[in-house]
């Protein structure tokens, strides 16, 4: 079993389904990790039942001055050591690519891809005192394979994973290991927001569990085992790798 005590990690989008798996999976491992989202009241309830395990943050990723208080919040809180940067912040919405907007597109790669570019960069002098950082990106099976509707987050975590395995390459001198993880279909608040956009949201659901070989949704803490293997030093040899954990879905 992974032991992660005595490490630092931040967790961004610790608020969501599957950030809030992974922050209870690491701080089970050991570690104390620093929460950020722009959802309070989920990371009170995080910091409730955790308590010196987790401290919170409370941050619009999509604001860039809001993003740079917390980054610099975070570099003085962790002693500007940070051994573990997990990017899960991100959204979705279901839009077919001609009825898409800016503004849509605006937000989408803001949160998706931006905000882990800007808050890595803020993060990295932190991460390199580690000695042993690792940073995961949480992606998606939709930066591998296309699906209708889902034209800007396919974009946006498309850059995101192409990000990952450049950043692993550039980082590996400093002993910094860049990994992405693509989830397929995983049975959170935010997969059940799409489909009750659809006009049977039954049938949503489904047909998007008919994709998956194995034969059903993902569950948070199925992402967050992946995530915290690749945070830890059983992995020490893994970087620049796309992780597919979808249920066989975009081996199809």
């Amino acid at each position: 079993m992974t032991t992660l005590a005595g490490r630092s990690a931040v967790v961004t989008g610790a608020a969501g389904g599957i950030g809030g798996a992974i922050v209870r999976q690491l701080v089970a491992r050991g570690a104390v990790v620093y929460c950020v989202d722009r959802d309070a009241d989920r990371l009170r309830s995080l910091e409730a039942q955790f308590g010196d395990g987790v401290r919170k943050y409370v941050a619009d990723l999509a604001d860039r001055a809001d993003t740079d208080r917390a980054t610099d919040a975070l570099v003085a809180a962790t002693g500007a050591r940070i051994d573990i940067l997990v990017n899960a912040a991100g959204i979705s919405r279901v839009q077919r690519f001609e009825s898409s907007d800016d503004a849509l597109l605006d937000l989408i790669v803001a949160i998706n891809f931006t905000a882990a570019f800007r808050v890595t960069r803020a993060l990295l002098p932190a991460l390199r005192s580690s000695g042993h950082a690792s940073i995961v990106n949480i992606a998606s099976e939709l930066a591998l394979i296309g699906q209708t509707g889902y034209g800007a987050y396919s974009a946006s975590k498309g850059a995101l994973l192409a990000w990952s395995r450049s950043l692993a390459v550039e980082l590996a001198g400093s002993g910094i290991r860049v990994n992405a993880v693509c989830p397929g279909p995983i049975d959170t608040a935010m997969l059940a927001e799409e489909f009750a956009t659809a006009a049977d949201p039954a049938a949503a659901r489904r047909d998007e569990t008919a994709l998956v070989p194995l034969g059903r949704l993902g569950a948070p803490s199925e992402i967050a085992a992946v995530v915290e293997f690749l945070a830890g030093d059983d992995a020490a040899f893994v970087s620049g790798a796309a992780w597919s954990v979808d249920g066989g879905k975009t081996a199809r």
